[in-house]
């Protein structure tokens, strides 16, 4: 299994995954000919965060994440492509309003 750069183990198709996202990030911050600096600047985020966010470093907080793509105009892009995971959002509603309110761990006997 490849180890990955965070010091904890991390799923490759999840890192891979922030690999994408961050090259996504980075390629968009160019077509709008902005620095990294002005990125950070625009999501009060460091220069440092920008620089391992667009590195697909899987320590970096997922708001940030959502944050960069915010400030790229891309956040739609990205929740549309949300609502395509798993149930469609009429299924969603329904086994959502079917879950119990809280889930706690069954006593043994």
């Amino acid at each position: 299994m490849k180890k990955s750069s965070d010091t904890a183990m991390f799923p490759l198709e999840a890192e891979d995954a922030v690999l994408l996202m961050g090259k996504k990030i980075r390629m968009a911050r160019r077509i709008r000919e902005m620095t990294q600096q002005h990125l950070a600047d625009g999501t009060e985020m460091s220069l440092n965060t920008v620089v391992k966010m667009e590195a697909g470093h899987p320590g970096v907080q997922f708001g940030f994440y959502l944050k960069a793509l915010w400030a790229l105009d891309l956040i739609d892009d990205f929740t549309s492509q949300l609502r395509n995971v798993g149930i469609n959002e009429t299924e969603f509603s329904l086994v959502e309003s079917n879950l119990p309110k809280t889930v706690r761990k069954k006593l043994k006997r």
